[in-house]
């Protein structure tokens, strides 16, 4: 409980009148002095009964619609107040936005109780520039005593969440040379994942923890209550790596590349939590990995993933244009070059040292993120797993090398591709019958390689028309 500034002026007017009555020796002023000491004292004890009485009798509530938004959305965030009793002093009851919103001023998200009031409500439209779960966790109440001698501030618990995603792509094509395969790729049977429990990790004990799960040898030796999380023990790892350097913010906004591997992903990762399988994640942008997780199956991997996957963005520096060469790969190199044993004109000696050295072609995929990013992927994996791939098909030299590593050491290997034809502003999103055609031959160059199963991602109507073209030219 503060004092305000009235409680001061009269404070400071009671000691003036003490001191003047000491040096004029005069009682008058110090039974005026007295007199107004009293006062603030009943007034400090009025105040006192009047802020127990708002904390004792005061709650509020607070309701979001609609609780799932997009980025950019707006929905109305309602704060209703109520007291059991009536107080003859002023209450403002206040909805505390958290920082990640934009909300309005603070006298429209404000429900003012005048003296004699009881019950009250607000309605106010707030804006959420920010993918993620958004808590609106408590309200602060500001009362002041009738005589405006004292205030105080308290805070309440609410518990409002709004769930706000990146815009989500509308129509999406997942499926191999055209023919859609829904969503079965994210499906595997149920043998794969073996009975029984692990231990994962310790962990303070936060409220809603079961007694069951506190692990007692840990909480004794740490003074404070513990528990023991486990995952599920399964040999099916899905073992995630997302694409999200610079290349993949083609196409328009709310419906890039990226906002298509996004739904990608997530169904994934939704398909890994039905299952209890154990899951990591990569994002990696231009430079290198950007964010890494797991392996786990602990409660909160599957929605920390999603929580990164919403709020993901591409990297903005240009990348490296390593998919816009196409350099021949050793093995392919080594049968050029028996190809021309015995030839000793000018044109094969001139080509016979290009395709007898290897080491610029290694070097210029090895540092590659993508490459990079698989390869961990891979040696981190002692058991049965899935490695995904998600990009798009703009650096082909790198993706086939990743691809060629993940397909020997990973049990199975799903590459999803965006196709950059149909992200493409020149082509108006439809596509080029040439682009669509590199594009299928190189998917299907991928799925030739042992345990590979390629798909191609994008938005249905440009397939649909697609496929509407290469119909008519037949």
């Amino acid at each position: 409980m503060l004092p305000t500034r009235r409680w001061a002026a009269l404070a400071g007017v009671a000691c003036f009148l003490a001191v003047y009555a000491v040096v004029l020796d005069e009682p008058t002023p110090l039974f005026a002095a007295c007199g107004l000491a009293a006062w603030l004292v009943v007034a400090q004890v009025d105040a006192v009964g009047t802020m127990r009485s708002v904390d004792r009798d005061l709650s509020a509530s607070v309701s979001v619609e609609p609780t799932s938004v997009y980025v950019d959305d707006r929905a109305a965030v309602t704060l209703t107040a109520s007291l059991s009793e009536a107080v003859d002093a002023p209450v403002e009851v206040e909805l505390v936005a958290p920082p990640s919103v934009n909300a309005p001023e603070r006298a429209r998200r404000t429900v003012a109780f005048d003296p004699g009031e009881t019950a009250g409500s607000v309605t106010c439209s707030i804006e959420f520039p920010v993918a993620g779960r958004i808590a609106f966790d408590e309200v602060e109440v500001d009362i002041e005593d009738r005589a405006g001698f004292f205030t105080e501030t308290l805070t309440l618990d609410a518990a409002a969440r709004c769930l706000v995603e990146s815009p989500a792509p509308d129509g999406i094509h997942v499926g191999r040379g055209g023919e859609l395969v829904g969503a079965s790729f994210g499906d595997h049977s149920s043998d794969q994942t073996g009975p029984g429990l692990v231990p994962h990790e310790t962990r303070q004990y936060l409220p809603g923890d079961t007694l069951s799960q506190i692990d007692w040898k840990t909480t004794a030796r740490m003074d404070h209550p513990y528990i023991r999380e486990f995952e599920s023990e399964s040999d099916y790892l899905l073992s995630l790596v997302v694409d999200c350097g610079s290349n993949m913010n083609r196409g328009p906004t709310g419906r890039t590349m990226l906002s298509y591997a996004r739904e990608v992903a997530l169904g994934l990762i939704d398909a890994a939590d039905s299952h209890g399988d154990p899951v990591s994640a990569q994002f990696v942008g231009d430079a290198g990995t950007t964010w890494e997780f797991g392996p786990s199956s602990s409660s909160n991997a599957y929605q920390t993933i999603r929580r990164r996957l919403l709020s993901i963005e591409p990297t903005r520096r240009s990348r490296r244009p390593v998919g816009t060469s196409r350099p021949v790969a050793p093995e392919d190199a080594r049968k050029r070059s028996r190809l021309l044993d015995g030839d000793d004109s000018a044109f094969a000696s001139t080509l016979r040292p290009y395709l007898s050295d290897g080491e610029s072609y290694v070097s210029r995929v090895s540092d590659r993120p993508i490459f990079d990013a698989v390869k961990s992927a891979c040696s981190r994996s002692d058991r049965q797993d899935h490695l995904v791939l998600i990009t798009d098909d703009s650096a082909r030299v790198e993706t086939y090398e990743a691809v060629v590593v993940a397909s020997k050491r990973s049990s199975q290997t799903s590459v999803f591709l965006t196709p950059t034809t149909f992200f493409d502003d020149a082509a108006g999103g439809a596509g080029d019958t040439a682009g669509v055609i590199a594009f299928e031959e190189f998917r299907k160059r991928l799925e030739r390689l042992p345990n590979v199963t390629a798909y191609e991602v994008a938005p249905k109507s440009a397939m649909n028309l697609a496929a509407d073209r290469a119909t008519t030219a037949e």
